[in-house]
């Protein structure tokens, strides 16, 4: 920005979102950063009657809700380090070993087969395939990461993909993680063991105490599946410091279910107890197997916050207490407020991180935009098969480039939200509740939640203690 030297003023206002709270207006900006203001210093920013020079003309300048000279090149670099993942290549790879399953969850997002099924194992040609099809992604940083179905049903070719990825990457050099989504049943000594030797993250499931647990997520037979849990994480703990391996921490995922709203402390004290340091609380998806039993699990957006809110006030108070312990998605909140720069979680930026950010491969090599996509076998979000297509012909293609494009929240009444900078649509989860990916997002219950959980973090960050703790957490202490 070049000033006009008969220009009146030195500075302009940029666009800028706002919202009350209370009795301070909160503003936000493009390129991320915020600031409450009080009625008065909210009226003279609208009028744009701000005394240059003055402590409030300072502080806006240091935020970037006006612009000038002084700090243009600063909001230039902020927005380049924002949206800078546009240019990285897909690095997210979520690959399904098999389709089959040794649970029966209620929720079962994934519409998992019998363990008996036939025909729903990748073979051999197919991983090699996809693995192939992975490393042609231009970015620097690829994670495989196995989910199911029971990847641990198949995991001779867990194995085959791990050690065929290490010996390609001989040649391509890239920064290659691996991780594992698994619900513990069978993982023994041994295969705990393969994992910790290959660096592999390992993460598995926990809806709360032992009876809710159980029944989520029941074993075959409706056996008990929470002790497989208890075991696993206790193993990883131990073999993890026997082994020193500090850069990694025993992690489990829950999902909240209508019979989970009540027992948000009981849930809480269940992760503390097994000496976990988070718990994503995560809402329901109405995907896959889901479906067919919504009406018995799910609940309103307001019961989700309702029970997210007193979850996330026990916690702060444990943290008060001195137990560090973190709730993921407000840590991701907090990252996207307080850091210099943007976590990359998928599902919380613009374009979201379909095709872009992540893909997913089914068992017989079929390429889908995300681990979601895959869950409602749409052909919509089907984009090619690892076996005939390549990556740059994937990535390229119309439907793929529509898709991503469904995701930008410039176009969508989101352009009037304060918390666009830090948000994100779902195409999938848009197509399955309202029938389109281009849905009327304020209707739809993610909007809702994120909304009231943007504003609660909003809120508690002017308290000073609650901002120390999450301050905390972003330092890991």
């Amino acid at each position: 920005m070049k000033m006009k030297k008969n220009s009146k003023k030195s500075y302009l206002a940029v666009d800028y979102r706002f919202k009350q709270i209370g009795e301070d207006f909160l503003i936000t900006t493009n390129h991320g950063s915020w600031e409450f203001l009080n009625k008065e210093e909210f009226e003279k920013l609208r009028k744009e009657s701000i005394k240059e020079g003055s402590e409030f003309f300072k502080k806006l300048e240091e935020k970037g809700i006006i612009l000038t000279e002084k700090n243009k090149e600063g909001i230039i670099n902020s927005l380049k380090e924002r949206n800078k993942f546009l240019y990285n290549g897909t690095s997210l790879h979520i690959v399904i070993p098999t389709s089959r399953c040794n649970q029966k969850c209620v929720y079962c997002h994934a519409s998992s087969k019998p363990i008996d099924a036939k025909g729903c194992d990748m073979d051999e040609q197919t991983a090699k395939s996809t693995v192939d099809f992975i490393f042609q992604s231009p970015s620097k940083y690829i994670a495989i990461e196995f989910q199911g179905g029971e990847p641990l049903l198949n995991f001779k070719i867990v194995k085959y993909i791990i050690r065929y990825a290490k010996e390609l990457n001989k040649k391509y050099k890239k920064d290659l993680i691996f991780r594992l989504v698994t619900n513990s049943i069978l993982m023994g000594k041994d295969k705990l063991d393969y994992f910790i030797k290959n660096d592999v993250g390992i993460c598995t499931s926990l809806d709360g105490h032992q009876n809710l647990h159980n029944k989520n997520r029941p074993f075959m037979g409706n056996k008990d599946s929470y002790p497989f849990v208890k075991k696993t994480l206790e193993q990883i703990r131990k073999e993890y410091e026997k082994n020193k391996i500090y850069h990694r921490r025993p992690n489990a995922l829950i999902t909240i279910t209508r019979d989970s709203l009540p027992f948000w402390k009981e849930i809480v004290d269940e992760y503390v107890n097994l000496k976990m340091e988070r718990i994503h609380l995560r809402f329901l998806n109405n995907l896959g197997g889901a479906h067919k039993v919504w009406n018995d699990i799910s609940y309103t957006p307001e019961q989700f916050i309702d029970f997210w809110k007193k979850s996330l006030d026990y916690i702060l108070e444990l943290n008060k207490q001195g137990v560090y312990f973190r709730e993921w998605i407000s840590f991701i909140i907090l990252q996207k407020i307080l850091g210099e720069s943007d976590p990359n979680f998928l599902e919380l930026r613009s374009p979201c991180g379909a095709a872009i950010g992540q893909l997913a491969y089914t068992p017989n090599g079929d390429i889908y935009t995300c681990d979601e996509a895959r869950m409602v076998e749409e052909d919509l979000f089907k984009l090619g098969n690892v076996k005939k297509d390549k990556y740059k012909q994937v990535i390229s293609s119309s439907q793929t480039c529509s898709l991503v494009s469904s995701s930008i929240n410039d176009g969508q009444i989101c352009d009037y939200c304060v918390y666009k900078p830090y948000c994100g649509i779902c195409p999938v989860c848009n197509f399955v509740e309202q029938g389109s990916i281009m849905a009327k997002i304020s209707e739809t219950a993610r909007c809702k939640i994120y909304k009231e959980q943007f504003t609660y973090i909003f809120n508690k960050i002017k308290e000073p203690e609650n901002k120390k703790i999450f301050l905390g957490w972003m330092e890991g202490k």
